[in-house]
């Protein structure tokens, strides 16, 4: 009850602002979606969540769902390192850790993510992107993001993707053309995925910065 206490004040009182996108392409629907928040303005302590589906149309490929969430610890203002758990379909729940690289500007932002299983035989991850949307006009901004991961439980590849974007933003909305490439197993099998997206930013919660 405390834990539940906890992770509803920090969700509610200091949501940063939370990015949802979704793609519609020929070959499957993605989703994605993302939350941090801090238990106080000045703490070092905070909750991170990130969650996506990928639902193929295919029959014989299977939904993939995929689910993070960590009690946070701010390092500096661009590092901070996290604790917490990962669920996956094929390897089910688990204890994770992190560390993280994290830095917005006025028009650049860069993510770096890695993360590794806390388990007997450890799954290693790289995740991350690239972000950048200048202003065209007083109104509009381009938008583009490369963004990537590799799953590795080494010696073998388990699972890696790049996704690019490139479309305009109004205000908190995006929208543009997508591009999903995902790999799959030792053999690194590829499906392409080639649609439009739709991305909006919510408003953070009680958040000041």
């Amino acid at each position: 009850m405390i834990l539940l206490c906890l992770v509803l004040k920090i969700t509610y009182a200091y949501t940063q602002p939370v990015p949802v996108e979704l793609v519609m392409g020929h070959k499957n629907y993605y989703y994605q979606h993302s939350f941090s928040s801090n238990i106080s303005k000045h703490s070092p302590y905070g909750f991170f969540h990130t969650s996506s589906i990928l639902i193929p149309f295919d029959e014989k490929r299977e939904n993939e769902i995929m689910s993070q969430s960590y009690i946070t610890y701010k390092i500096t203002e661009a590092i901070s390192s996290g604790i917490g758990t990962i669920y996956v379909p094929v390897s089910r729940l688990r204890p994770s850790a992190f560390l993280q690289f994290f830095k917005q500007g006025r028009r650049t932002t860069v993510l770096i993510f890695p993360r590794v299983d806390l388990w007997r035989k450890p799954s290693v991850e790289l995740m991350g992107f690239v972000e950048y949307a200048p202003a065209i006009n007083n109104k509009l901004r381009l938008y583009t993001r490369i963004q990537f991961m590799t799953t590795w439980t080494f010696p073998e590849h388990n699972r890696s993707y790049q996704y690019l974007r490139l479309g305009l933003g109004y205000d908190k909305f995006q929208v543009g053309i997508a591009a999903n490439y995902d790999e799959y197993g030792k053999a690194k099998e590829t499906y392409r995925n080639y649609g439009c997206f739709i991305r909006y930013v919510f408003s953070s919660f009680g958040y000041k910065g």
